[in-house]
């Protein structure tokens, strides 16, 4: 009940404030709005206010604001020629589409920074002095010389406190040297680095804070769980190899599809298990399908560092968004980690299990995707609507309503198999 409660709740704000944008901006430019609705199909309940019908209708994936004149060829009245869409300005018009969206986003910026002041869950190393654990082989850490037990004091000149300032600054220098100042058994001592570029383009130095081998959680459908592995087993060891950091771990699992024996630390008892990696295609990595246990603090922000680092999320979160776009369409992602409607709430009932502060943020980060995917130029989004109003600009006259009504089918086309897609992908995630 919590997870459908859940997803109604964060669908229905997505829903609300989009059509939302496009029904105040409508009636500024004095454009007639007729419905007014909260999903598709036939009405629930619904109220009739100052010409418009407000509506709640049964099938919640989505809603819409019918304006006057609004369809291509529709027929109107010469009294609500004043008030139809088709009759406005191109730029108006424009407007009044792309409001939809703009909401989406603004919504976005506006939580982030509510989200930060409530409080975010974070890692708790990263308030801790840059000790480092581990260092991959032939990554940049390792090629500056820099080694396990080393305490990162200071970059570029500017003192390092903990592991947060530590990656923070790595990730605002990729690709670019620099010179860090290291504490290594009582002495002082100078490395310096270049940090690799990750997909999203932030600076990756390929050294990380201590991290116990210590499972957290055990996926179903995945070796570790057929083999008896359980949360809060410590791996010490792999085919006879001494494992000290979760990185060292990962890199063995990850690199082949052999059968491994895996000595495990539970309690008091010392227990073995032989694990044959599973391929995930994906990701094109061997797994057994552990994750690591990771002790998290609360973290509360004022109000303008909440504003500081609502604004960098947003920022980051559209860079993602658009890195993974760009790897589907390349086909270096695949279209098997799409979800759809059931995956939204699965994962809207976790969050609302785990407090306010997950939940909004879920809210901001799905407001933030239909914001930007809904400016896409696809026929039946905003963006599609935009793209024909700037032809329409540049040729000086509408365009036919044959071109539009086959557009308007391509874009419904492709709507439809996006939802069978991704409706498919959550059905095999639960049913296998």
């Amino acid at each position: 009940m919590t997870t459908f409660i859940s997803f109604i709740i964060v669908l229905g704000v997505l829903i609300f404030i989009h059509e939302l944008g496009h029904f105040v901006l409508a009636k500024f430019m004095g454009v007639g709005v007729e419905k007014f609705s909260l999903g598709f199909g036939p009405k629930l309940i619904g109220v009739k206010r100052g010409g418009t019908e407000y509506r709640i209708s049964i099938l919640p994936l989505g809603g819409y604001v019918k304006m006057v004149g609004e369809a291509p060829g529709e027929e109107i009245s010469e009294s609500d020629i004043a008030r139809s869409f088709t009759h406005k300005t191109v730029g108006k018009r424009a407007a009044i589409v792309a409001a939809g969206p703009l909401m989406n986003l603004i919504l976005a910026a506006l939580l982030f920074p509510v989200i930060f002041m409530i409080g975010v869950q974070v890692p708790a190393y990263l308030d801790k002095e840059a000790v480092v654990g581990f260092v991959a082989p032939n990554e940049p850490a390792a090629k500056a010389g820099i080694e396990e037990g080393d305490v990162i004091t200071s970059a570029d000149g500017k003192k390092i406190k903990n592991w947060e300032e530590l990656l923070s600054a790595l990730a605002l220098n990729p690709g670019k040297p620099m010179e860090l100042e290291i504490l290594r058994d009582g002495k002082e001592v100078k490395a310096a680095i270049t940090p690799s570029s990750s997909e999203a383009g932030a600076g990756y130095g390929g050294m990380f804070p201590p991290m116990s081998p210590v499972i957290g959680d055990v996926a179903s459908g995945y070796p570790a769980k057929e083999a008896g592995i359980k949360p809060g087993d410590e791996i010490i060891e792999v085919n006879g190899k001494e494992i000290g950091h979760w990185a060292e771990l990962e890199e063995i699992i990850h690199k082949s599809g052999q059968e491994k024996t895996f000595l495990i630390k539970r309690d008091s008892e010392k227990l073995s298990f032989k694990i044959k990696p599973k391929l995930n295609k994906d990701a094109n990595i061997y797994l057994i399908g552990i994750s690591r246990k990771e002790e998290q603090v609360l973290r509360k922000y004022g109000v303008i560092e909440s504003i500081e680092k609502g604004a960098i999320t947003s920022v980051d979160m559209t860079g993602r968004l658009f890195v993974v776009i760009k790897g589907l369409i390349l086909g270096k992602y695949s279209l098997k980690t799409l979800g759809g409607p059931i995956m939204i709430a699965q994962v809207a009932g976790k969050a609302a299990e785990a407090g306010i502060s997950d939940l909004l943020s879920l809210v901001a980060f799905l407001s933030l995707q239909l914001g930007v995917i809904n400016l896409f130029p696809i026929p039946v989004l905003d963006g599609g609507h935009i793209l024909f109003f700037g032809i329409e600009f540049v040729k000086g006259k509408p365009l036919s309503e044959k071109f539009m009504t086959i557009a308007q089918q391509f874009g419904i086309a492709f709507l439809i198999a996006l939802m069978v897609l991704v409706t498919y992908n959550d059905l095999f995630r639960i049913f296998g």
